[in-house]
């Protein structure tokens, strides 16, 4: 899960009244709830996300910082580069092998897996990734996948029970509970789209999960916390299960990162609206136009308020955004309130530029050496305790989550003492998918699993 800090950052609340008026009026209970046969019958649509990648700076994503990688350093011969493997969650959407998680979990991953709740690893494939939406489609090749219940259509109001299935610090299937906070949220300049907030703890591996009711119904994907820690402090965001559909919808179709006008904006509260001379605070207020942008050269200005795009209102970041991707030819002829009158503003959209999904993900290169492990020679370990050194992890033994100053000494029970050893064993292991490692680490043993992948 990546974490934010939002410590000056402005929140703005879905209009309250109306909320309020629908909500009151329910007869649906709003209080902690039973989920135990609701995780039941959701849990095997739930899925692992493992994936390599190079480590990240934390400003490599705007506001957000990583939590969910383990940095490792390369080897000394550089042979290999220096790579991270991160978990997080996610859940099927398609019985074909459709799965959703956030954008952040596959920011430029080289090689993405997933686990199915019934143990089986898959390579997938990152279908596309829109990070501004943190929304993020994969593909592996199976079909007859368990799905998950979705409810895109459920109106949520403060105080209803809601649950996450996810994987916080690589715990599979972990079960954490709470209640709604806020059904719509907006986080200018962080998210496009409005979230629901909840005090549902969230803890790095968790984000991708699904949030779901009481009946086993996915109302939305676990995304994002607010801590200035990265550490879950009693308020986490979900991305609306609706938004996650209609963005993963699109990916599929090739329709995204799309296209963009240069703006920032933030929601239009209604002391803005009456200072800007505005009857109600229906519209997207401009914060910033970025010079040489699509909006800067078509005239759009730092304190418009957009109230329309193509003929259809915009209350929010995500409407404007989608009138901006739906726009015939690239124009899109914005409704526009300035200087206390209305205006309309025509502005042809560029292609985005924000990144989808990092470098391409390696194809297979053959049968993968050493189970991608660096080993130290005998002749620098001959005055250690007995055992097979790794000096450096890669491929399959990262993905298992070997590191660095482990100690191996046994391969599926056959005890190694050198490299030579080592490699005997894993050669008269060869036809076995998954080989068992006897590994030392912290003066501790422990056996540790590792599932043969290509390279």
């Amino acid at each position: 899960m990546l974490p934010f800090l939002l410590a000056t950052l402005l929140l703005a609340a879905a209009p309250a009244a109306a909320l309020a008026d629908e909500c009151g009026s329910r007869a649906t209970a709003r209080t902690a709830a039973e989920f135990g046969e609701a995780v039941s019958r959701l849990a095997p649509a739930v899925v692992t996300l493992r994936v390599l990648r190079p480590p990240r700076a934390d400003d490599e994503v705007p506001g957000l910082y990583a939590m969910s990688g383990l940095p490792l350093p390369g080897g000394a011969d550089g042979r290999e580069p220096a790579l991270e493997r991160s978990f997080s969650s996610g859940f099927v959407i398609g019985a074909d092998g459709w799965i959703v998680s956030t954008a952040h979990a596959v920011y430029r991953a080289q090689q993405a897996f997933v686990e199915l709740a019934d143990g089986r690893q898959l390579p997938a494939r990152v279908v596309g990734s829109d990070l501004r939406n943190d929304v993020a489609l994969l593909k592996v090749q199976v079909s007859g996948l368990p799905v998950a219940d979705i409810a895109a259509d459920v109106q949520l109001c403060a105080g209803d029970a809601l649950a996450a299935l996810g994987s916080p610090f690589g715990f599979e299937r972990t079960v954490t509970s709470g209640v709604v906070s806020a059904p719509l949220r907006q986080l200018p300049g962080v998210h496009a789209a409005p979230l629901i907030q909840t005090d549902v703890a969230l803890n790095p591996g968790s984000s991708g999960g699904p949030l779901f009711d009481t009946q086993g119904r996915v109302v939305g994907m676990s995304s994002m916390i607010y801590s200035d820690t990265g550490i879950y402090v009693g308020v986490s965001f979900a991305v609306p299960i609706a938004r996650v559909l209609k963005v993963a919808a699109a990916l599929r179709q090739g329709r995204y990162p799309q296209r963009e006008m240069g703006i920032v904006t933030q929601p239009l509260t209604a002391p803005l609206a009456e200072a800007f001379g505005l009857a109600d605070s229906h519209g997207v207020l401009v914060a910033n136009v970025r010079a040489g942008s699509a909006a800067a050269l078509s005239g759009l200005r730092p304190g418009d308020v957009v109230l329309g795009a193509g003929g259809a209102a915009v209350d929010d970041e995500a409407a404007l955004e989608d009138a901006v991707a739906a726009a015939p030819g690239g124009v899109v002829r914005l409704q526009v309130w300035r200087g206390r009158s209305r205006h309309v503003v025509a502005v042809r959209t560029m292609a985005g530029s924000e990144p989808s999904g990092g470098p391409p993900q390696r194809e297979a290169e053959g049968p993968e050496r050493r189970l991608g492990l660096g080993i130290a020679s005998a002749a620098a370990t001959q005055q250690m305790p007995a055992g097979v050194y790794v000096e450096r992890a890669a491929g399959s033994g990262l993905l298992a989550g070997l590191e660095p100053g482990d100690r191996i000494t046994a391969v599926n029970g056959t005890d190694v003492t050198t490299p030579d050893a080592f490699d005997a064993a894993l050669d008269a292991a060869r036809d076995r998918d998954v080989v068992a490692l006897l590994v030392w680490r912290n003066r501790a043993p422990l056996y540790i699993a590792v599932r043969r992948i290509a390279r």
